[in-house]
C-alpha cells in the first residue's frame, strides 16, 4: 500500500515537502510522478494568481491616477462643446442651411437622449428646445405605453424617467429613490429569475441524452462518490490531529482552529488539492506526528484529474480577473500578460487618452474663437450618417 514519505525532524523549514508515493509496479511509479507534477503545477498556479493580483493593482493604479482624471476632464469638455454647439444653433450665430441645421440638431438631440439620466435637469432643458412637437409626442407615447405594460405585469406604478435617473443631490435623495422603487425592482428580479428558470427547464426537457452521455454521467458520478470517500478518509485523519478542543497550548489551539476551518471548507468543496496543502501545514505544525496518506492507484488518478480541472478553472479565473479591467479589454496578446509587456501598453493608453483630451480642448477653443468651425463638424457628422 503506498504511503506518504515521513518528514524527518532534521528537515529544514525552507525545504519543500513533497508527497512521495511508494509502490512496486511501474503503474504506481507513473502515478506517483504524475501526482507530484500536478500538485506542483497547482502550487505554481496559485503563485501565479498572487502575481496577477499585483499586476491588477498596477493596472488599476494607472487607471485611477492617469486615465480616469483625463476621462473626467473629457466629460467636462464634451459638455462645454455641447453647450457651445447648442448656442450656435439656437442663437443662429452662424448662417446654416436647412440640411446643416437638421444634421446638427439630430446630433445634439442624440447626446441629450444618451445622457439625460445622468443629469435630467440639464439635458431636459435642451431636449425641450431641440425636439420637434412630433418627436416629443412619439417619445412620450412610447414611455406611457411601456409604463402601462409594467403596471399590468407587476401591478406597480412606475415613472421611467424617475426610475432611470442617476443624478442625486444628496445621499438621502438616493436612498429615498431606492426605497420608492424597491418593490418594482424586487418583482422584476423575481420575474427575470422565473423566466430564465423556465427557459432552463424547457431546454433540459427538450435535450435528449445520448447513450454515451448517460454513460459519461454515470462514470462521473461514480468518480465523485469514490473521491468523496477518499477525501473523508484523509479529512478524518487530519481532523484527529488538529482538532482544537484537544489542544492545551493556547497558541497551538488558535493555529489548529484556523487549520480546522480551512480543512472543513476544503472538504465541503471537495478540494483535494487544498486538503493536501493543509496536510503539509499540519505536518509542519505537528512534526512528531506525521499524517500517513495511503491511497491506491485509482484514487491517485482521480486526484490528478480533479486537480487538473481545478488548475484550468484557476487559470480561467486569473485571465478573467485581469482582462476584465477596462484598460485591458483590448489587450492584443493575453498570453503575454506580464509586467514588462503590459506596462508599455498602459503607457500607450495613457498617452492616447491625453491626445483625446487635447482634441476636445482644441475643438472647444475653436468653437469659442470662431463659431463657423461648426460647419466643418457638421460636414464630418454628415459623413457618418447624421
Amino acid at each position: 500500500m503506498p504511503s506518504a514519505k515521513r518528514k524527518s525532524s532534521q528537515t529544514k523549514p525552507s525545504e519543500s515537502v513533497e508527497v512521495v508515493w511508494k509502490g512496486i509496479s511501474s503503474s504506481q511509479s507513473k502515478s506517483q510522478k504524475e501526482f507530484n507534477d500536478i500538485l506542483k503545477k497547482h502550487k505554481d498556479t496559485l503563485e501565479k494568481a498572487k502575481e496577477v493580483d499585483l499586476l491588477f493593482q498596477m493596472v488599476n493604479s494607472v487607471y485611477l491616477k492617469e486615465v480616469l482624471p483625463e476621462i473626467e476632464k473629457q466629460k467636462r469638455l464634451d459638455r462645454t462643446r455641447f453647450v457651445l454647439m447648442c448656442e450656435i444653433l439656437t442663437e443662429e450665430k452662424v448662417s446654416l442651411g436647412k440640411q446643416q441645421r437638421e444634421v446638427l440638431r439630430n446630433y445634439l438631440l442624440e447626446i441629450c437622449y444618451d445622457n439625460v439620466n445622468e443629469d435630467r435637469k440639464f439635458y431636459q432643458s435642451y431636449m425641450d428646445i431641440l425636439e420637434t412637437k412630433s418627436e416629443r409626442m412619439k417619445r412620450l407615447s412610447r414611455k406611457l405605453d411601456l409604463e402601462s405594460r409594467i403596471k399590468n405585469q407587476f401591478g406597480v406604478d412606475v415613472d421611467l424617467d424617475e426610475l432611470n435617473r442617476t443624478d442625486f443631490d444628496t445621499e438621502e435623495d438616493r436612498t429615498e429613490h431606492e426605497e420608492k422603487y424597491k418593490e418594482f425592482r424586487e418583482k422584476y428580479e423575481e420575474y427575470r429569475s422565473q423566466y430564465h428558470q423556465k427557459r432552463k427547464t424547457s431546454d433540459s426537457k427538450s435535450e435528449k441524452k445520448s447513450k454515451s452521455r448517460l454513460e459519461k454521467e454515470k462514470k462521473q458520478n461514480e468518480t465523485e462518490r469514490l473521491l468523496s470517500l477518499d477525501i473523508n478518509s484523509l479529512f478524518k485523519s487530519l481532523a484527529k490531529q488538529i482538532h482544537p478542543d484537544r489542544e492545551q497550548n493556547p497558541e497551538l489551539r488558535a493555529k489548529k482552529a484556523k487549520l480546522m476551518t480551512e480543512l472543513s471548507g476544503a472538504r465541503d468543496n471537495m478540494n483535494i488539492a487544498e486538503i493536501l496543502e493543509i496536510k503539509f501545514k499540519v505536518d509542519e505544525l505537528v512534526p512528531d506526528n506525521q499524517t500517513d496518506v495511503s491511497f491506491n492507484d485509482s484514487s491517485i488518478k482521480r486526484f490528478v484529474s480533479i486537480i487538473k480541472t481545478k488548475i484550468r478553472k484557476l487559470e480561467d479565473s486569473i485571465k478573467e480577473r485581469l482582462f476584465s479591467h477596462p484598460l485591458l479589454e483590448d489587450y492584443p496578446d493575453k498570453r503575454l500578460a506580464r509586467p514588462e509587456n503590459i506596462k508599455p501598453y498602459l503607457e500607450l493608453i495613457a498617452k492616447n487618452n491625453k491626445k483625446i483630451t487635447d482634441s476636445f480642448e482644441e475643438e472647444v477653443e475653436r468653437l469659442k474663437r470662431e463659431p463657423k468651425y461648426v460647419k466643418e463638424m457638421i460636414r464630418d457628422l454628415s459623413q457618418v450618417g447624421y
